[in-house]
């Protein structure tokens, strides 16, 4: 009977463990450095430079068995580069030389995996940021990478959209933390 009561115990912190784990990496705030850029954005133009970009959801079973996995790229929406003009134009003071900005997304991707004991949410998103004086002239550029990942009980299409969103906002940020 203790054998019982000691395994649920377990079982319980280990669930409870993976939603406090997949909260706290939603929840955390990368952008801890306050970025003011002292030039004046004359565009922004934001290339997906994907091949394997496909508008098909990612898969995640009901009740999943191990081994059981799937992996998408999914194709940027209208929102997302909106996300991303909002966040590139954020980080310029308006003053100054004038800017061209180039934002690629080199890779972005969401992955699940089911294993015997959890399951693993894992997104990546790889950024080039490049600026751009008035005749299209390279000035600075940078690349970044981020990835989130969140192992759990269960997976949930909400909780890796939202993993993909922040994935995106940190490789933007890092390529201008780098060029501020």
């Amino acid at each position: 009977m203790k054998t019982k009561f000691l395994f649920l115990l377990i079982l319980i912190a280990f669930i409870l463990s993976g939603c406090v784990s997949k909260r706290s990496i939603l929840l955390t705030n990368n952008e801890l450095d306050n970025i003011n850029i002292q030039s004046k954005i004359t565009g922004i133009e934001i290339i997906d430079s994907r091949e394997n970009v496909t508008d098909r959801k990612i898969r995640i079973p009901t009740l999943s068995l191990p081994g059981q996995k799937d992996k998408v790229s999914p194709i940027l929406t209208d929102e997302q580069k909106q996300m991303i003009t909002n966040q590139i134009q954020s980080y310029f003071s308006n003053n100054g030389e004038n800017i061209f900005v180039k934002c690629e997304i080199i890779k972005a991707c969401k992955e699940f995996t089911a294993y015997a004991f959890h399951e693993r949410e894992y997104v990546q998103i790889d950024t080039k940021i490049s600026l751009l004086d008035t005749n299209k002239n390279v000035i600075k550029y940078c690349t970044s990478s981020a990835f989130l990942e969140a192992k759990s009980m269960d997976a949930t299409y909400d909780s890796i959209d939202l993993m993909y969103i922040e994935a995106l906002k940190s490789s933007i940020y890092k390529c201008f933390e780098k060029l501020k």
